[in-house]
Parts: structure tokens; C-alpha cells; sequence
């Protein structure tokens, strides 16, 4: 039997090639699993705060509605909101959800005549612990959120 000795051929170097590009796409596909996951809980967040703020709107001022003092009524379609009773409606509002099982927390609230705004908060576990990330921050991501309502009358009649 005779063997065919190869000299200093480039036979093997494909495979260290194609191994190389294994392991890279493999670790952009964990990349991109994790970064589609967390928007998906954005969407979430975004999708609660919006239901609560929504409640929250709805919380009518009437002494400045039926005085008209700040120059908002029925007459130029806005309509006064109750900053104190919206807060109330709108933390107790996010305290009956969560966002995969984590509390949600108010990290802003602003509110003045007809306008609320507010910032919320969550984490969530990470999809995927990359070792570096989950020494940083214990494999947690941390979501934040801003929401806002107008309370407007509607012209459709």
C-alpha cells in the first residue's frame, strides 16, 4: 500500500473556516433572539402603560370643567384632568399587572390641565445569560417605557 504524503497543502483549512462561521452566526442568532425578545417586552410595557393611563385620563376635574378658570371645556375640546385622582387610578392600575410576572414601576409622572404623561419600568430575565452581560446586571433587562393621553372631546358626530 502507498500513502500519498501531502506537503504543506491547505487541505483542513476549510473546516477551521466553516467551524469559525458556525460559531459566528450561532452567536448573532442568540444576539438577535435576545434583542427581538426584549422589544417584544417594550411593546408589552408600552401596551399596559397605555390601558392604565387610558383609566387615568378618564378622571374628570369638574370644578375646573364646569368654571372654566384654565380655559379648558367642553367648548374647545379639551377637557380638565384630576392629577391627584389620576395618579391614585393609574398606580393602582399597573399594580393589578406585570410584565412576565415583574412588577412594573413608575419611574415619571407629570400631569398638568389636560395632558399625562408618565414613565414606567420593568425587568425581565434575559432570554440568553451571555457571561459578561449577567455578571453586569445578574441576567436582567431593564425595559423603560414613556406613555402619554390627552383627554380630548371627539368631533364625531
Amino acid at each position: 500500500m502507498r500513502f500519498k504524503v501531502l506537503a504543506h497543502g491547505e487541505e483542513g483549512s476549510i473546516s477551521v473556516l466553516i467551524t469559525s462561521l458556525f460559531l459566528l452566526v450561532f452567536i448573532l442568532s442568540i444576539g438577535i433572539i435576545d434583542v427581538t425578545d426584549s422589544y417584544l417586552a417594550k411593546r408589552e410595557l408600552i401596551q399596559i402603560g397605555e390601558d392604565a393611563i387610558l383609566v387615568a385620563s378618564h378622571s374628570l376635574n369638574e370644578n375646573l370643567y364646569y368654571s372654566d378658570v384654565a380655559g379648558l371645556n367642553a367648548t374647545n375640546g379639551r377637557v380638565p384632568i384630576d392629577c391627584a385622582l389620576a395618579e391614585i387610578k393609574f398606580n393602582s392600575e399597573l399594580t393589578l399587572r406585570n410584565l412576565r410576572n415583574n412588577e412594573i414601576v413608575v419611574s415619571g409622572w407629570s400631569c398638568s390641565g389636560d395632558q399625562i404623561t408618565a414613565g414606567i419600568r420593568a425587568k425581565i430575565q434575559a432570554l440568553v445569560n451571555f457571561p459578561i452581560l449577567s455578571n453586569m446586571n445578574n441576567g436582567h433587562i431593564t425595559i423603560d417605557a414613556v406613555i402619554g393621553a390627552t383627554s380630548e372631546l371627539s368631533d364625531n358626530t
